[in-house]
């Protein structure tokens, strides 16, 4: 049976890999509620600069103005807080990711050792069932050339 003595550090190491890729992905999460609060933030301000055209058009007081653009100040700044966090968001995504490939790298060189090991014991264990067969064959031969009336031979193993 194939043991391979590795194979603690192996799954030590897929362990890591697995929390890594956790680590990744809620980073990745983390990044895309950012792109997604962006969008909304720009889908409200392009409704807002609609509704502030229409008020334009249909109406002579500016108060209406004056709290658009109030509100698209506080939208332009929540949005360059957002870059802010996504900037630094992306600096911990790459540092994960970096550290995910990593983690899978040691994986992967220990799944090929372990591959490799287990490729040398199957054709160490086909080389002796061979030679287990060609032994008994040869004890068969010898035994069939006995029962027809050939010289008695020995059928021992020590030759």
């Amino acid at each position: 049976m194939f043991h391979f003595r590795l194979q603690s550090v192996l799954d030590v190491r897929e362990r890591m890999a697995r929390l890594k890729q956790k680590e990744f992905a809620e980073v990745l999460a983390r990044h895309q509620l950012l792109e997604d609060e962006i969008v909304r933030n720009e889908t409200a301000l392009a409704r807002a600069t609609r509704h502030a055209d229409e008020v334009k058009r249909s109406s002579p007081s500016l108060a209406p103005l004056g709290l658009f653009g109030n509100f698209q100040r506080r939208i332009k700044g929540d949005m360059a807080r957002i870059q802010e966090h996504m900037r630094e968001q992306a600096q911990e995504l790459e540092a994960k990711r970096s550290a995910l490939v990593e983690a899978k790298r040691a994986q992967r060189s220990l799944e090929i050792l372990r591959d490799k090991v287990r490729a040398r014991y199957e054709h160490a264990l086909s080389r002796q069932e061979r030679a287990a067969m060609d032994e008994v064959a040869s004890n068969y031969h010898l035994l069939r050339q006995s029962e027809r009336g050939g010289e008695p031979t020995d059928l021992s193993a020590d030759g």
